[in-house]
């Protein structure tokens, strides 16, 4: 019984990696807010963007979708996973070289 947990919990360990791997950190670029809405989002057709996406980049509607997902003890929460969206976009090539 004891190899089975040991087993399993260095499958989650190699899993967690693997995640990482696939969706590296946000770096706040905008793109995926530029490109389509998540599900709290709505369309701006003037701006060709979400509405709720701030000059800086940030999610307007961040506290409250927070609060949302929190009260409904979501385990897979809209911020925090990261972005996976990082290949062939420009925004974020951009921003990581400025980074650096």
């Amino acid at each position: 019984m004891m190899e089975n947990e040991n087993f399993l919990n260095e499958l989650d360990k190699m899993l967690e990696k693997e995640r990482e791997k696939a969706c590296p950190e946000c770096l706040k670029c905008g793109w995926c807010c530029k490109h389509t809405v998540c599900y709290y989002g709505e369309w701006d057709y003037e701006r060709n963007q979400c509405k709720f996406l701030t000059n800086e980049n940030l999610c307007g509607k961040y506290d409250e979708i927070n609060k949302i997902e929190e009260e409904m003890n979501l385990e897979i929460k809209l911020f925090g996973s990261g972005c996976c969206l990082n290949y062939s976009n420009p925004d974020r090539l951009k921003k990581y070289s400025k980074n650096g």
